[in-house]
């Protein structure tokens, strides 16, 4: 029947398909399989799914991640980011074994998500793993020099090439203990399947700080880096021109601890935490968000508003809804928080506080068609909702 279906009709139907309907069409014959399994079509499917939600105002699926303490179990969890955000949701088969008690989540994009199973990151996989089509690939290892003091991952996409890219920012250390800057950066293609050395003239003269997590924006990935201990700036690292730049932080802020400060996105916003301890606590008194209303201008940061939470605080995921807070209270239980009318909505999940990531999620078949110099799992099961 297949045969009398003109290819570009079929295309324009598999286009508007969900990911679970697509695996499904490719077992009906071999024209369909080689069609839905073509890297073309996967980009264009990919780039589709992004353009409707937008366009659609679709609602967003919120990947959970955290790890158990009562079955001592890594927990990976899809839901849908409405009301009822826990009253309805997927989990996700995840059999691979980390070296720690859960992987480090890099970040995620377009239904990709990175892991490292070593938190220093040196000698480790590095894995990316598609929920959707429950398959993984492991990258290739590299050695590194017994003077490799720290080393940090980034993960996005470049639009341009329609490829991902694993960057790894690689700090030596000095015989006094101190790193050196800059540091040597080395870049992965899914699509070529192999590390290179990036020979870039714009390798940092700053230190990205371990201690914050990544956010992906305008084709760039952000993290907190700095001079010194004191000195702090936003680190910016454009995916495409594989080239660093900065941004100053709030003036208010740029002298606060380097460990109190992390990146996320508020509403489509470059915005940054920063956390506030009283001395001799190990958890957090309170929080506040700050958002740059206009991209890469210093002028256009502004306090957003304050999270304060009885108890204290352990780490801040995210807004959910784009309104409400999703954070982890000091004892390590999951809160939403509406920061308007300053309402506590506990969550009923417990896990360890650092274990906790939650970031939007889509459905995509990228990594549906092997890549060259990557070692590729097939996982059983499938996201869906």
């Amino acid at each position: 029947m297949s045969d009398y279906i003109p290819k570009e009709v079929l295309i324009e139907i598999f286009l508007k398909l969900p990911v679970k309907s697509l695996l499904r069409c490719r077992c009906v014959c071999k024209s369909w399989h080689s069609l839905i399994s073509n890297q073309n079509f996967i980009s264009l499917h990919t780039r589709n799914t992004i353009e409707s939600s937008s366009k659609n105002n679709n609602r967003d699926y919120l990947l959970l991640r955290h790890y158990s303490r009562v079955d001592k179990k890594e927990r990976f969890t899809l839901h849908l980011d409405d009301d009822d955000l826990f009253g309805k949701y997927q989990e996700l088969d995840f059999p691979l074994n980390s070296s720690w008690d859960y992987f480090e989540i890099v970040g995620s994009c377009n239904g990709i998500v990175c892991l490292t199973d070593n938190h220093s990151h040196i000698l480790k996989r590095i894995v990316l793993w598609n929920p959707s089509i429950g398959l993984s690939v492991t990258l290739p290892l590299q050695r590194f020099s017994y003077r490799v003091s720290n080393v940090i991952l980034g993960f996005g996409f470049d639009s341009w090439t329609n490829d991902y890219k694993v960057i790894r920012i690689v700090y030596y250390s000095t015989n006094g203990g101190s790193l050196m800057v800059p540091p040597d950066v080395e870049i992965f293609e899914l699509s070529k399947g192999a590390w290179r050395i990036n020979n870039s003239a714009s390798s940092p003269a700053y230190v990205v700080s371990k201690y914050s997590s990544q956010t992906v924006l305008e084709g760039a990935i952000h993290w907190v880096g700095y001079y010194n201990p004191r000195g702090l700036t936003i680190a910016v690292f454009a995916v495409h021109d594989e080239e660093f730049k900065e941004f100053k932080m709030p003036d208010e802020i740029v002298t606060t601890n380097v460990q109190h400060l992390s990146v996320m996105l508020c509403s489509q916003l470059l915005s940054l935490i920063q956390y506030r301890k009283r001395r001799g606590h190990l958890c957090y008194e309170s929080c506040s968000i700050w958002v740059m209303n206009e991209y890469g201008v210093h002028d256009s940061w502004n306090k957003l508003f304050n999270v304060v939470v009885p108890g204290g605080l352990g780490k801040t995921l995210g807004l959910r809804n784009n309104v409400e807070v999703l954070l982890v209270g000091a004892d390590g239980e999951l809160i939403s928080y509406d920061p308007w009318n300053q309402r506590i909505k506990r969550l009923g999940i417990n896990g360890e506080s650092c274990s906790f990531y939650a970031d939007l999620y889509m459905e995509s078949l990228v990594l549906l068609k092997g890549k060259k110099g990557v070692l590729v799992h097939s996982i059983s099961g499938t996201a869906t909702i």
